[in-house]
């Protein structure tokens, strides 16, 4: 099995308004002649369910009158699945455009690296809505997919075939062929140029959905609040190029959801570093839903009223509670490294007042390898019937940059110093962000364990205004805001 990392870094927003998303990291060392095509990221997890869902013949609703590609179309797709003998169709809402035009909703002659079809993928064509050449940009395309199921078996092509809506459970979204390329290989300052895709979710709660890539990968994470009150998880791609909707590992991401959904919502977009003149480049993107099947109609008596987790003197330390214990067995604690594959650490049984109850379990980590932990529970009825609770996150390791701050502020005479201590010796680098997202200064240091200095180069350069200053480790952002003055 493919060993797999966690992409959870949890990114801020730069500022409370702005126009795009922010600036990713760097992009990664790639291959475009790796291809490694037994990954799990491309199959449903171990006991799963299989099912995998196929958006054909896709027609335009309503929403938009004019190309029906715009903002507030919505168009629908049936027979995207059959579970236990119920039909579920989807409706496909294009809900924003950002810097980005939408090419074509759904490609059905889209193909794979070998050149085969992959008309079941849900496969949207996507370009910038300018000429790319010299200032760097960013854009998306954002859409929102709802389920609904046919209570009368299989659909008759009237409005009745979307009358009920269902959430489905178990549900893993899948986004192929997140790659670029180096933008007409243009340097500009150390980073050179490059385009590349993006692939996004938007978060459901701090660790919904869990977002997984191969290893290795040539994709980088990529998290950002945008507007405030929306989280959003994914990656930024490669630069290299290849070939169709490319199925290679590399170059694909999972998007997994811990409790049944009535909707997903995801945006696919690009990340353009100023480099050549490349035109707007439509650019084919492809991605499937599977592992999704209807919750379990009957539920359990027992009501979860809370369930946390902390870590403390290498311990996770687990509480929650519950209420109506009735005909209710045990409960199981499972862990997960990464946060698809659970294993059983303790149990506790029924407390039998059947009135609400409290428990506790501590998990000894101290010989446990790893930095992000995932809990969950597995509720026993006396009959065999369970159900699981959400999934919280601890980490073992805190924030490596903390107490961050840089003097003067206002910077004056373009010198300045920034202070911050660190956890251990490695390199950082530093980026400076405009108001608008765009990266307008970068170096790299060597910090080491403990008080650091830095003085920031060619602040001189800046025009007066506000700043960011990024501070990039191991997918770790640490920021402050100053601003230059004359």
């Amino acid at each position: 099995m493919k060993q797999f990392f966690l992409t959870f870094t949890f990114l801020s927003a730069l500022l409370t308004a702005m126009a795009q998303p922010t600036v990713p990291a760097l992009p990664a060392a790639c291959s475009a002649a790796a291809c490694i095509t037994n990954s799990n990221i491309d199959v449903c997890p171990q006991a799963s369910n299989t099912v995998v869902g196929s958006h054909r013949n896709g027609s335009y609703n309503r929403g938009n009158s004019g190309s029906h590609l715009g903002e507030g179309a919505i168009w629908r797709f049936r027979n995207m699945a059959t579970v236990s003998g119920i039909t579920v169709n989807v409706e496909v809402a294009v809900d924003d455009i950002s810097n980005a035009v939408l090419d074509d909703l759904d490609d059905d002659d889209a193909v794979d690296q070998a050149g085969n079809s992959i008309a079941n993928f849900f496969a949207p064509r996507i370009g910038p809505d300018q000429n790319l050449n010299g200032t760097n940009r960013r854009g998306y395309v954002q859409f929102t997919m709802t389920f609904f199921r046919n209570i009368n078996g299989s659909n008759n092509n009237t409005n009745a075939d979307f009358g009920t809506s269902v959430s489905l459970a178990n549900l893993n979204y899948v986004h192929y062929d997140i790659d670029g390329n180096d933008a007409s290989n243009v340097a500009t300052g150390t980073a050179g140029s490059w385009f590349r895709e993006t692939g996004m979710a938007k978060k459901v709660s701090a660790a919904n959905p869990v977002v997984l890539a191969n290893f290795p990968t040539d994709l980088v994470a990529y998290n950002y609040t945008d507007p405030v009150t929306t989280n959003w998880t994914g990656f930024a791609g490669g630069v290299c190029e290849r070939d169709g909707v490319s199925r290679c590992a590399q170059v694909a991401s999972s998007f997994s959801y811990g409790a049944p959904q009535p909707s997903i919502t995801v945006r696919m977009g690009y990340d353009y570093n100023a480099g050549g003149n490349i035109g707007k480049p439509i650019r084919q993107y492809g991605s499937r839903l599977g592992c999704f099947n209807f919750p379990t109609q009957g539920t359990l008596p027992v009501k979860l009223l809370s369930f946390n987790a902390v870590y403390r003197n290498q311990q996770a330390q687990l509480k929650w509670s519950t209420d109506n214990e009735v005909n209710f067995d045990r409960y199981i604690v499972e862990r997960s490294s990464n946060g698809r594959d659970f294993i059983p650490v303790g149990e506790r049984m029924n407390g039998g007042t059947g009135t609400i109850n409290t428990y506790e379990l501590n998990d000894d980590l101290s010989s446990v390898s790893g930095i992000a932990f995932y809990y969950r529970l597995k509720m026993l009825d006396k009959d065999t019937k369970f159900t699981y609770s959400s999934v919280v996150l601890i980490r073992k390791e805190e924030k490596a940059i903390t107490g961050i701050a840089l003097s003067p502020n206002p910077v004056v005479n373009g010198i300045a110093t920034v202070r911050f201590s660190s956890t251990r010796t490695t390199m950082l680098e530093f980026k400076v962000v405009d108001i608008s997202g765009r990266v307008v200064l970068q170096q790299q240091n060597k910090v080491y364990e403990g008080n650091n200095s830095i003085t920031m180069s060619r602040l001189e350069q800046l025009q007066p205004g506000m700043y960011v200053l990024q501070m990039l480790h191991d997918g770790e952002v640490s920021q402050t805001k100053f601003s230059v003055a004359r």
